[in-house]
């Protein structure tokens, strides 16, 4: 049963449009018990007396730091190791396959961009180390970037510890103890990913809306599940983004359910792969104008400039 809700009722829809305007999602109205729960462990860890305490802080304060940390704490997605497995099956039978197969060896840099915890980036890094994996990569070495806000799911990330029940949601027993060990320390039965699988694994702290990646080129920019909660002009600014750190002729893919909506932000789709859009050497199209190009996967392979 929900226990009392000890905010003030003005602090739900203050935390509210702080979170459509720093990050661009839209909260839903039944949200007050969502603050509440995902922002107690914050203020104990940032060493408030209490919940109301820290947001008092934060909207006397303006303290950017802590509103970061709220907002991030509002906005982490629930995930799990291999979610998605659709997605995940395009974006190797189709995108590491043609860009391995083209460029013939050498590295191939992915973006899991709002990576939360983790398990989305680890899943790719698990799967490339398999046979199958192995065998569609070829001679290229795959290095994976996972981005999110600062957050203590971002240091869970890069720590690669998760607790006994999420090592068993999506993992099979196999995956578990091949990737993964037991916590030595005392009372604690958390698991632990191999160093073998954090080799090419790294994760940083940034702000999703910002311009920091357009700084960066990738052959594959991985956002999963996430297209529907950001507000229309977030979604613009996110997609604009993302589309401008794809190296030409990289891949987005998104979830299998999932489209880029009315524009085409100079991506072109893939026919017979649901969520995976193509960047051509030449944009399809000027931003606002539906894609008048589509791309099918043997086409792809005839393309071999590759940047």
């Amino acid at each position: 049963m929900r226990g009392a809700l000890s905010l003030r009722p003005s602090y739900y829809e203050a935390l509210r449009r702080l979170t459509l305007q720093l990050a661009g999602v839209r909260m839903g109205s039944d949200h007050a018990f969502l603050v509440e729960t995902r922002l107690a462990n914050l203020a104990r860890r940032e060493g408030y007396a209490s919940l109301d305490a820290m947001v008092q802080e934060l909207f006397s304060s303006g303290q950017a730091r802590l509103a970061v940390q709220v907002v991030s704490a509002l906005v982490e997605r629930d995930t799990h190791f291999n979610r998605d497995p659709a997605s995940l099956n395009t974006l190797f039978d189709v995108a590491l396959r043609d860009l391995a197969q083209t460029r013939g060896g050498g590295r191939l840099d992915l973006l899991c961009h709002g990576c939360g915890s983790g398990q989305d980036v680890y899943s790719v890094a698990m799967r490339a180390q398999s046979p199958q994996g192995r065998d569609i990569l070829g001679q290229a070495e795959l290095y994976l970037t996972g981005v999110d806000y600062p957050s203590q799911a971002l240091e869970r990330a890069r720590a690669g510890r998760y607790t006994h029940f999420e090592v068993q949601r999506g993992l099979s027993a196999r995956d578990m103890v091949s990737h993964f060990t037991p916590d030595p320390s005392p009372n604690s039965t958390d698991w632990i990913a191999s160093d073998a699988l954090r080799e090419r694994v790294r994760f940083q702290d940034m702000h999703l809306m910002s311009d920091r990646m357009e700084k960066e080129r990738f052959h594959i920019v991985l956002f999963r599940g996430a297209l529907s909660q950001y507000t229309s002009p977030a979604r613009i600014r996110l997609m604009r983004g993302l589309s401008l750190c794809l190296k030409p002729y990289g891949y987005l893919v998104l979830g299998a359910d999932e489209e880029v909506g009315g524009e085409a932000f100079g991506l072109e789709t893939v026919d017979g792969a649901p969520g995976l859009y193509r960047k051509p050497e030449v944009a399809v199209a000027p931003v606002g104008k539906q894609p008048t190009n589509r791309t099918t996967f043997e086409g792809a392979k005839r393309r071999v400039r590759h940047a």
